[in-house]
């Protein structure tokens, strides 16, 4: 009933606002997501969700985390103390969804179920960034491999993002801000500059706060029935440094450093008391976690204007990504113990592109090619140490440290035609990937490498009825190689996990139709989705070990063909110009609908979220504004698996509000959750790995608020 009434409502509201569409700032959007160029969002045939640097400052986004919390068809996933996991975007997560930052490929999530270690593309300060675009549909295309179910685009700032005119200037900000739910107070400070050919870039930011927290209502009690979360002191640091050096009208060169580092220590209250079997109850757990990662780039823009290219770029990077988890706890078995893991994820990639505009006949074209290589070396390097007994032995790792090699060769040709009227987009692209893995005392097994290569196309074309109103469609492949983790992984205590080194790698085909349109008040957007996966890599019980207690031995297969379909609405009305309401008064709608289904089963996914829609009124003034969202989320019950709790619906309000007491000055306030909802997330119950903690532990925070202060000159 909810589910109903909610979309009745939805479609009302977003049909109320069109009914007169002529030219709003929304669709002019550039992007480049979609075709790897600079692009008007109305001139792509995909759908692209985007955040600016002003709206993340509007909804007061303090990590990546919250940045599209009002983006429905988006979701981020939390992983308890190791952070945002990942995204999730129409129902496809994980590995099959690639972060970028800068274009340079963020590693792929590992977890190995337990609760010691994790890796995640997440080691990123979302203050740097200047822009976040998401690629929703499969962009194999355009970005290679993990981008089956779309791609996450993170653009750092420029030195050109801060300064404010065109002569030689220095300029500087600071920016401090506080969080109540997790007690953060983070200070960020920019200096930019240019001096005739010479621009650059410095930011540093030193962010120290505690744990998020959840519901008030969890119990603050020691043991497996806690429900507040565990207490953890957090320390955050990040420098981003560029430098871009103009040395002719043809050639500009520029060089980026960016260092991150994040430590969370935990006191572990939880597990305290927790029994796994006689003789290992857990006392004195605490966790000391260190995340780090550095990047090193250069790069090269050419304006050739030759008949091989237009312009060119090329860049080349080094990324060291380091994740370093101190398990301590004491057992009767073991007495007090240490269990230290440390993952590396370093990568060499080198990306060269180019683009050219032709006129065959009385048609432009726009063509856009290039090549990228990446080498990405993953080490894992566990010890165990036991304190009683003075030694230190290798831990099992679970998976073996791994070379792993891809390049891939695209080209593209966006055709406009009708007088600009139909613009069709073509484009192929070629990829080859490699695995090795090798063997320690961590992990014993030998096995051989896994290679393979990829061919994925894309079809898709914009036809523009008038200035205002427009449809397009889409039909592209994706296409994911299997992980070191799907191909390798072992484990053999409870169930059997065997390895499986001749994974095929997945496959989707997506198709897209929309419809978009605008005018001098209202812009709007439909789209609506249907993608096959196949070769789908699952967990497939393949046997029963004999012994004194049968144990199930579990594989990854190529098995599944998987359906995921839906549809999308979003919608800005500037309710001044609409119908005369106070200058600067603006709404937003949008709704998203997905249904995914396991063909092999015909069960639902458990990675698809549930319906939801926010509903959006601001006033946008040159010295103050606000906005109050309504985020209303359904209930979620389809699991595949019977033993997951009931997600259920939920509504919130967060209110955000701005005043600029001068045009340097930025006064910024926020209130979230404001009715204090005690709520859970479909994907953190779905996820949840809290084998010794009730539901109470996996609630949201309750009301609570931030405020800054943000001063440039």
């Amino acid at each position: 009933m909810y589910g109903k009434t909610l979309l009745s409502m939805s479609i009302m509201a977003a049909l109320a606002p069109v009914a007169n569409a002529k030219s709003v700032a929304y669709l002019d959007e550039v992007v480049v997501s979609a075709t790897r160029s600079a692009q008007a969002k109305k001139e792509v045939s995909a759908a692209i969700a985007t955040e600016s640097r002003q709206e993340l400052d509007l909804i007061m986004a303090h990590d990546l985390a919250e940045a599209f919390r009002y983006t429905p068809g988006v979701h981020a996933e939390v992983d308890g103390r190791f952070g945002l996991s990942g995204f999730n975007i129409r129902g496809v997560d994980g590995s099959r969804v690639k972060t970028m930052i800068d274009g340079v490929q963020q590693p792929v999530p590992y977890n190995p179920g337990a609760n010691e270690q994790r890796s995640y593309p997440n080691a990123i300060e979302i203050d740097t960034l200047q822009a976040i675009e998401i690629n929703k549909g499969p962009a194999s295309t355009l970005y290679g491999s993990d981008a089956i179910g779309g791609a996450v685009l993170l653009k750092t700032k420029d030195p050109a993002d801060v300064l404010i005119t065109e002569d030689n200037e220095h300029r500087f900000g600071l920016k401090t801000s506080y969080t109540s739910v997790d007690k953060q107070f983070k200070n960020t400070l920019t200096w930019a500059m240019r001096q005739d050919q010479l621009e650059t870039l410095l930011m540093a930011t030193y962010a120290k706060g505690h744990e998020t927290k959840t519901h008030g209502s969890g119990a603050d009690i020691e043991g497996p029935g806690r429900g507040a979360a565990n207490p953890a002191d957090s320390d955050l640091g990040n420098v981003l440094a560029k430098a871009y050096y103009q040395i002719n009208d043809e050639h500009r060169v520029g060089a980026t450093l960016e260092y991150y580092q994040k430590k969370y220590d935990e006191d572990e209250l939880s597990d305290n008391g927790y029994s796994i079997m006689p003789g290992f109850t857990y006392t004195d757990n605490y966790n000391e976690d260190n995340r780090k990662r550095l990047r090193l780039g250069v790069e090269h823009q050419w304006q050739l204007d030759s008949g091989l290219a237009d312009t060119a770029e090329w860049s080349a990077n080094y990324q060291d990504s380091e994740s370093i988890y101190k398990n301590y706890d004491t057992t009767e078995f073991n007495g007090a113990r240490q269990r230290q893991r440390d993952a590396s994820d370093r990568t060499w990639q080198a990306d060269v592109q180019l683009e050219k505009w032709l006129e065959l006949g009385q048609h432009q074209h726009q063509v856009t090619y290039g090549a990228n290589f990446i080498h990405n070396d993953f080490q894992l390097d566990n010890t165990d140490y036991k304190f009683s007994a003075n030694t230190a032995t290798p831990g099992n790792t679970g998976l073996p440290d791994a070379d792993l090699t891809s390049w891939g060769i695209f080209a593209q040709d966006q055709l406009y035609l009708l007088d600009d009227k139909l613009v069709v987009t073509a484009g192929a692209r070629y990829d080859s990937y490699k695995a090795t893995p090798g063997s320690d005392a961590g992990y014993e097994n030998d096995f051989d490498k896994n290679q393979d290569d990829a061919l994925t196309l894309k079809l898709g074309s914009v036809y523009h009825f008038n200035d205002n109103l427009s449809v397009y469609g889409q039909v592209s492949q994706g296409f994911k190689a299997p992980t070191v983790e799907d191909l390798y992984y072992f484990y053999d205590m409870g169930a059997v996990f065997n390895p499986n080194p001749n994974l095929k790698a997945e496959k989707s085909v997506a198709y897209e139709l929309g419809l978009r349109g605008q005018n001098n008040s209202t812009s709007f957007e439909l789209a609506t989705f249907y993608t096959d996966y196949s070769d789908f890599i699952t967990d497939v019980v393949v046997g029963q070990e004999q012994g004194g207690q049968a144990r199930d031995i579990i594989t990854k297969q190529n098995l599944d063909d998987v359906t995921i379909y839906g549809a999308e609405f979003s919608s800005t009305v500037n309710l001044d110009k609409a119908f005369a309401a106070p200058e600067g008064v603006y709404s937003r709608f949008s709704i998203a609908y997905a249904k995914g289904e396991d063909k092999k089963t015909g069960r639902s996914l458990d990675s698809v979220a549930p319906l939801t829609a926010v509903i959006g009124l601001g006033l946008d003034r040159e010295q103050y504004g606000g906005v109050i969202n309504l985020t209303m989320t359904d209930s979620k019950s389809d699991w595949q698996t019977a033993d997951h709790n009931k997600a259920s619906g939920y509504s919130l309000v967060d209110i955000t509000s701005y005043y600029r007491p001068t045009p340097d000055i930025t006064l910024r306030a926020g209130l979230f959750n404001v009715l204090d909802k005690k709520y859970w997330v479909y994907n953190e119950v779905r996820d949840t790995n809290h084998s010794v903690g009730g539901s109470a532990r996996d609630t949201q925070p309750g009301r609570n608020w931030g405020l800054s202060v943000d001063y440039q000159f």
